[in-house]
């Protein structure tokens, strides 16, 4: 009779943590967006704290996908309103009475078109700054030769806008690699390089730098455009967030580039800065991690 007392009281005491993990796992199916975890044994961890802490870290990665998708949701259909508005608004406009009208009939065909290919670039915007979300669990298997890539980003540049002078400064003696996605660091070379394109009408130069600093690389890329105030400055990596909304929308910015790039930047290890002053032209500088070399 004490055996099985005993087998009884055994089999209670391994089997009430999974009983546990079973409820708070129902619960979380039930309710995804709850915040409650599985309790974890620290004192006498075993194979059942180990499982907790498995399971927990499924639920925090879990909660983080869930959170993202959400964001998605909201950002998208707040970013959209005005677009859609705009095309609403010249569809009914002609269905009126404007289409018998050939220049109405050309100015909302344009207009519309506009808002069309923006809404296409926010998309895809929208879509490449999830994808930033997840760097950290999808894209580190990279093998990219920084020197290559700002070397073609900046010939690139020469090419596109003859306008523009551009400066290179590499103290790159030879090919320097990162454990990131090629793609993924061309991408931050373009939003930085797009920015200071964007506001360096008077003045048109942009300078690149590149060299290393211990186990880390440094780029940097300087305008001499309008500069950004103290208080944008703080701001401008926020999603959606334009220092000069009327004139982002009008050369069609969503606020987004500048966001993208530091979340690819820091899923990688690295660091975002901005130096600027107003009038005077800004300078971004970014640090990422060199790949280990390896016999």
């Amino acid at each position: 009779m004490l055996l099985g007392l005993w087998t009884y009281w055994l089999s209670g005491y391994f089997l009430l943590p999974i009983q546990d993990m079973t409820k708070v796992a129902d619960r979380i199916q039930k309710d995804p967006n709850l915040p409650e975890r599985v309790k974890v044994e620290t004192r006498h961890p075993d194979e059942l704290s180990e499982l907790a802490d498995v399971l927990n870290s499924m639920l925090d990665r879990m909660q983080r996908f869930i959170t993202q998708q959400q964001r998605f949701v909201e950002d998208v259909s707040h970013e959209l309103r005005t677009p859609v508005a705009i095309v609403k608004g010249h569809m009914e406009l002609l269905n009126r009475w404007g289409k018998d009208d050939p220049k109405i009939l050309d100015e909302s065909i344009q207009a519309s078109l506009k808002e069309m290919q923006r809404m296409q670039g926010l998309v895809q915007e929208m879509l490449d700054l999830t994808r930033a979300d997840q760097v950290e669990l999808t894209f580190k298997d990279g093998h990219t030769d920084a020197k290559e890539v700002i070397n073609s980003v900046y010939h690139n540049y020469e090419l596109i806008y003859p306008d523009f002078k551009f400066v290179l400064d590499d103290t790159l003696k030879s090919a320097t690699w990162l454990n990131m996605s090629r793609d993924h660091f061309e991408q931050i070379l373009i939003i930085l390089t797009d920015n200071s394109v964007k506001y360096s009408q008077d003045r048109k130069e942009i300078h690149f730098s590149a060299s290393k600093s211990g186990s880390n690389l440094e780029v940097a890329i300087q305008d001499f455009g309008e500069g950004i105030s103290s208080e944008d400055a703080q701001h401008v990596f926020d999603r959606f967030y334009r220092v000069d909304k009327a004139r982002s929308r009008k050369q069609g910015g969503n606020g987004l580039g500048l966001s993208i790039a530091q979340k690819l930047v820091e899923g990688y290890g690295g660091t975002i800065a901005l130096e600027s002053a107003l009038g005077q032209g800004t300078i971004f500088r970014v640090t990422l991690p060199i790949q280990e070399e390896t016999d």
